[in-house]
């Protein structure tokens, strides 16, 4: 068993220095008790008994968590060929939703990375050992363009969905705004109605299948926008985000429906088919979601979505 393993679990071999020795001229073995020859050599055997049967036991104690460690090393598939050889060139390219981001009047609205996106494409290509270059997404939302390695989202063309998608590790949580004097109890209750959503909101197919009629906006940010102008009868979006924008005074107008929308689709699509680089991401995320590193960046982004909407609110920036 390598020496690593035994140290990560907090098990410590005794070395010849944790037991006291003599000094070289007597002084500190005159100190101590002196026990008949008899009895200090059954001492000896037995504390040598002792001390090999705490070895042996803390041995036994660590063997599952090596096993089980071994396990995780030999279930891990490791990047698949897509991924090798982004590898191989030094650079992931990640596709991501951009558009024109909250700005200080007089300067232009020029589209940029969708910010939660681009910091999960930064700790992918950490992760990889790689730099990251990000290149947005089209309009129509085409997710398998070749100057892609993977993008955000799920992919137009279905016919591999599973080798060709990372699915999400956890359902994503939203929330549906509508006016207080006009709420909604039942997802049905839209059918007929204008909802308000974002590009590549995982919240469309739910929304699509109560029969609303979805308007999509470039981003969250607007999506909001849209549905206070009055646009939309409702409005989809994150939880967290939607939580921290019915804290502002503006929105006291609005309610939230007392339902669970579930998102849907795939986290990330892959240039091609590639199960092994699938499974790879996949687990990536679920790691990430266990210590909560996702958790971080969704808040985050929440937090940063919800400030430039007061920035609006207020006058100062424009969107």
């Amino acid at each position: 068993m390598p020496d690593e393993l035994w140290h990560l679990h907090g098990t410590w071999w005794l070395g010849p220095d944790s037991i006291p020795h003599p000094d070289r001229d007597g002084r500190h073995s005159a100190a101590l008790p002196r026990l008949p020859p008899g009895i200090a050599v059954a001492g000896r055997r037995a504390a040598r008994a002792i001390a090999a049967a705490l070895v042996l036991s803390a041995g036994i104690a660590a063997l599952p968590m090596w096993l089980s460690s071994e396990a995780r090393w030999q279930a891990d598939p490791g990047p698949g060929p897509l991924l090798r050889q982004a590898q191989a060139r030094g650079e992931l390219v990640v596709g991501v939703h951009a558009y024109p981001r909250a700005t200080p009047p007089g300067r232009p609205l020029v589209p940029e990375p969708d910010p939660g996106e681009a910091g999960l494409a930064a700790e992918l290509g950490r992760a990889l050992g790689l730099p990251v270059r990000l290149r947005h997404l089209p309009a129509a939302g085409n997710t398998q363009s070749p100057g892609f390695d993977l993008a955000f989202g799920a992919a137009a063309d279905s016919r591999h969905p599973r080798a060709a998608s990372v699915q999400a590790p956890a359902t994503a949580r939203g929330t549906l705004l509508t006016l207080r004097f006009t709420p909604v109890d039942r997802l049905d209750s839209l059918g007929g109605k204008t909802a308000c959503v974002s590009e590549g909101s995982p919240f469309q197919a739910a929304l699509a299948r109560a029969g609303a009629e979805l308007r999509r906006y470039p981003s969250p940010l607007q999506a909001l926008l849209a549905f206070r102008r009055g646009e939309c009868a409702a409005v989809a979006e994150d939880a967290a985000l939607a939580a921290r924008v019915m804290r502002l005074p503006e929105w006291r107008f609005f309610v939230a429906a007392p339902l669970v929308l579930n998102g849907e689709g795939a986290a990330l699509t892959l240039r091609e088919p590639d199960a092994q680089s699938a499974r790879y991401l996949e687990q990536l995320l679920a790691r990430w979601q266990r210590d909560g590193r996702l958790g971080r960046l969704r808040e985050a982004a929440a937090g940063e979505a919800a400030f430039n909407m007061m920035l609006v609110e207020s006058g100062q920036i424009c969107h």
